[in-house]
């Protein structure tokens, strides 16, 4: 059945980039939403949280916990698919996807197709003027979150409908956008806020999701990057995609609040997410529909035949059909960019060196540990015993390991022993700097040599007490004497 085409990895198996820092973005901003509350009226924002963007909102008021390394390994386990607007990723051997669909029902915002989609018609009027003006934006750009919260601290004097307009450029800037701080929104979608009715019902989930997906395909996620758009729907995402993950790892809410953005409270990432990925039993591959709808194609999308079998196997798959690693090849299309040994860093402070192993080798090290068990022997294959065709002894057996040579276990073990030769070369060093201390304290103690005779020892044994130690000097031990006190011995002198 799975002798159609289906698409390959990004990363292959076992190699997938390791985060290297938390993914960062601009959506969820505290500053701008604690403006808007503070600067509209009770039944404004009432009015605000009961129109069809209030789930942008209420997801800032359950304070959605961000678990950035879910998200990376969630991306890192993709397919290469030639659409723009579709994402699928493998969660063991079972295709998950992400697309409109499932973007619109976690979202429950308004996701229709229109023509001209971001760049609608919109007369420049007098009053469209007057109202940038105020905001302190040209007429030919959108305004930034940083100006829409300059101009929220003084507006109370303002009409009501012009306050309300802050409050929905507020939300289009920190979620929908969803770019810097102090970048400049679309002044083509920005400029319906002057029409709040057409800006209410606009399709703005399908704009938020274009926004999301467009950022997504320009990362590298090999290296550290930041998303524009309203990445935490990807987090929620995964939590319904996989059940058992979403109800153990991510304080699911009671009473499960619709839509299902608003089912998890969230959390931070944890090191065990790559592993706990790997081994879900259940996984919803995505929001089903009618066949036809299932083949949903985007604004300048592109056609992939690989992705549209992926749903027809599912499609015409027998009862209790399931897809085994088997059906997806290991390699992937993009090299393996992370170093492949423990890269050592030595640190230098005074004589003392420390040696730090990165985690994600040693993670990583760890998780190539996969053997592919041998193919059983043919008959043929076997030598007979009659015919004298004894296999050469000397001959070597090798067991096929995934990722890994000969050369590169060589590598592993040359690198362990310059590890073991550095810090056996520290120990000697410390070892030298303790010898030149017990060599300042015998000559501080006037022992010239290990032959001291007993006389002498004694001798410089009961002279010891007689030597003072000057005010915020060390002693040997490293003690301070106080400047009132002086040894037993002088007392007795006097």
């Amino acid at each position: 059945m799975v002798s159609l085409e289906l698409p390959k990895r990004i990363f292959t198996l076992g190699e997938e980039s390791f985060p290297i820092k938390s993914i960062a973005y601009h959506t969820d901003d505290s500053k701008l939403f604690s403006a808007v509350r503070d600067a509209l009226h009770d039944d404004e924002y009432e009015e605000l949280k009961e129109s069809r963007l209030r789930v942008f909102l209420k997801f800032k008021e359950i304070d959605f916990g961000w678990a950035s390394r879910l998200v990376h390994y969630i991306l890192c386990f993709q397919l290469n698919i030639k659409k723009k607007y579709e994402l699928w990723s493998l969660v063991g051997a079972d295709p998950v996807r992400f697309s409109l669909i499932e973007f619109e029902q976690l979202t429950g915002l308004n996701c229709e197709y229109i023509e001209h989609l971001e760049n609608p018609r919109c007369e420049v009027t007098n009053e469209m003027t007057s109202f940038w003006e105020w905001i302190g934006v040209s007429v030919d750009a959108g305004p930034s979150s940083e100006q829409i919260i300059r101009v929220l601290k003084r507006c109370q004097e303002w009409s009501r409908d012009d306050r309300m307009r802050l409050g929905y450029l507020a939300i289009f800037s920190g979620f929908i956008e969803g770019r810097k701080y102090s970048s400049a929104t679309r002044a083509s979608l920005a400029r319906l806020v002057m029409d709040l009715e057409k800006f209410e019902n606009y399709p703005w989930g399908k704009v938020a999701f274009k926004v999301l997906m467009d950022s997504l395909r320009a990362e590298d996620f090999t290296k550290s990057y930041t998303v524009d758009g309203f990445i935490q729907v990807l987090q929620v995402w995964i939590y319904h995609a996989l059940p058992e993950l979403g109800a153990n790892y991510r304080n699911p809410l009671p009473n499960r609040p619709s839509p299902p953005l608003l089912a998890f409270k969230g959390g931070k990432g944890r090191k065990c997410f790559k592993y706990a990925i790997s081994k879900q039993t259940r996984v919803i591959n995505y929001v089903e529909k009618n066949i036809r709808e299932m083949f949903q194609k985007g604004d300048n999308d592109r056609e992939d035949v690989s992705v549209e079998n992926i749903i027809q196997v599912m499609f015409n798959a027998p009862p209790n059909w399931k897809w085994t690693i088997n059906c997806w090849k290991d390699e992937g299309i993009y090299p393996w960019t992370n170093p492949k040994t423990h890269v050592v860093y030595v640190k230098e402070e005074s004589s003392v060196k420390s040696l730090v192993v990165r985690e994600e080798d040693i993670e990583r090290s760890s998780k190539r540990a996969r053997i592919e068990a041998p193919a059983e022997p043919r008959s043929e294959d076997i030598p007979d015993a009659r015919s004298g065709a004894i296999p050469d002894a000397r001959s070597e057996v090798s067991i096929p390991v995934s990722g890994v040579d000969k050369a590169y276990i060589e590598k592993c073990f040359k690198d362990l022993t310059d590890i073991m030769r550095d810090g056996f070369g520290t120990c000697l060093k410390e070892m030298k700097l303790l010898g030149n201390m017990m060599d300042v304290v015998e000559k501080k103690l006037g022992i010239t040599g290990k032959e001291s005779s007993s006389d002498d020892l004694q001798q410089t044994t009961s002279s010891l007490p007689k030597m003072r130690l000057e005010h915020g000097s060390e002693s040997v031990n490293g003690a301070k004497t106080r400047q009132d006190e002086e040894p037993s011995s002088s007392k007795a002198e006097c």
